[in-house]
C-alpha cells in the first residue's frame, strides 16, 4: 500500500529492518512536512550511497542505486 508522505504522521512508525530502510523513513519524516526538500534528499541519497558501497547483498546494493538515483533526479525539482 502506497501512503503519501504527506499522511505520514497517521501511521505508527515501525523498526526499520536495516539502514538503507532507516534512511528512508527518515526521509519520508522530512517530506512530511511541507514537501520534500533538496537536503533531505542529499540525505538519503548519502545514506544510499553508503548502503550501496558497503553491503554485501546483491540485491539491497540495486535497491540502493535504485534510490540514488531516483532521487537525484527528483531533487533537481524541489523548492525547498
Amino acid at each position: 500500500m502506497a501512503i503519501p508522505a504527506s499522511r505520514y504522521s497517521e501511521f505508527d512508525e515501525v523498526t526499520p529492518i536495516d539502514a538503507l530502510d532507516r534512511a528512508c523513513q527518515a526521509h519520508d519524516k522530512d517530506c512530511s512536512k511541507g514537501g520534500c526538500s533538496a537536503k533531505g534528499d542529499r540525505k538519503l541519497v548519502k545514506a544510499a550511497l553508503l548502503v550501496s558501497l558497503t553491503t554485501r547483498d546483491p540485491v539491497l546494493a540495486a535497491k540502493a542505486k535504485l534510490i540514488v538515483a531516483g532521487i537525484t533526479a527528483a531533487s533537481l525539482t524541489r523548492s525547498r
